[in-house]
């Protein structure tokens, strides 16, 4: 479809003389002619229509919508009778139509210039501006550059700063709590597990101690077969002093490794059919209650222990 362009129409057109004029002869049609005809020298360039050529009063026939003949005698009647339209040799055309499309124009070139003005362009850029347009852009493209290399140096930053992190997290914890959390049967909650480890160690308990208590609880579960879910978390195994059920007598006395036993062997823990715990030198039970209850089994004990085996962390005082 071809653009359309506005231009203004009053609404009492109708009521000017020299239309008025023209309806009386032509009536309401010839109205419309005259605007189909006004509507064509808009879209013209100008504002003119061209009235040299053989067939050009064919075309305004086919828009208007009637016979050339009766084209050409509207038209030269609206040029000579009505003074609707002014026409030279070659071209026909609107008075009003030509001012108010010139007005248009130069409200529309006041408008442009006020625009530029105020946004400082130039219709034509001359050669001082094109290098400074060219100067913006390499600004541009610089800042662009250095934008990437600090997101680049902060990325590079922010990974060397997780690693540290996890080495200072690594770091955090001392060796014998690194010893309790391998010993301990459950592995959760280790950052607030130490901060009890420290408070107890802080009140003066041996970290000996909390390990072997570990121990035991470790090997209690194993023989009860203690699910998962209702072995105690390790922060809850240390407050209030929990771990010392698992302690003989209620406090343990030391934390020995295993020593060699017949050529560097070391003594082998064995388990019955039962599930009942048998070491080489003694048997320990332990009941449901969690008490930690230490049975002398066999009159060969004695004997036993004279060759020197002992268990990996052989805590109990000896009578």
């Amino acid at each position: 479809m071809k653009e359309a362009y506005y231009f203004s129409h009053d609404s009492n057109a109708r009521h000017d003389p020299k239309i008025t004029a023209m309806r009386g002869v032509y009536g309401s049609e010839g109205y419309g002619w005259y605007w189909i005809l006004v509507e064509m020298m808009r879209e013209s360039n100008g504002y003119k229509l061209d009235m040299r050529s053989k067939y050009a009063y064919y075309a305004f026939a086919s828009q208007m919508q009637c016979d050339s003949e009766m084209a050409h005698k509207f038209i030269q009647d609206c040029i000579t009778e009505f003074d609707l339209f002014a026409a030279d040799a070659t071209h026909f055309w609107s008075t009003s139509l030509l001012r108010r499309m010139q007005e248009r124009e130069r409200k529309s070139e006041k408008a442009r210039k006020s625009a530029e003005a105020r946004w400082g362009k130039k219709s034509a850029p001359d050669k001082e501006s094109s290098e400074s347009t060219e100067k913006d852009e390499c600004e541009l493209d610089a800042n662009a550059y250095a934008d990437e290399s600090k997101n680049d140096a902060l990325k590079e930053s922010k990974v060397k700063e997780s690693k540290r992190n996890k080495n200072d997290l690594k770091d955090m914890y001392s060796d014998e709590f690194e010893s309790f959390w391998n010993e301990y049967p459950k592995k959760i909650g280790k950052k607030d597990c130490y901060k009890t480890w420290q408070k107890i160690i802080k009140a003066g308990e041996r970290p000996e101690t909390i390990i072997q208590c570990a121990i035991n609880y470790r090997v209690q579960c194993l023989q009860l077969k203690t699910e998962s879910q209702f072995i105690k978390h390790p922060k809850s195994f240390l407050n209030e002093d929990r771990y010392k059920d698992y302690l003989e007598g209620g406090s343990a006395v030391g934390y020995q490794q295993s020593q060699p036993f017949n050529g560097g062997q070391a003594a082998s823990s064995k388990h019955d059919a039962n599930g009942q715990a048998q070491a080489g030198q003694d048997s320990w039970s332990f009941t449901d209650s969690g008490s930690n209850q230490q049975n002398r089994i066999g009159a060969e004990g004695d004997s036993e222990r004279s060759t020197g085996a002992g268990s990996k962390y052989d805590m109990f005082v000896r009578r």
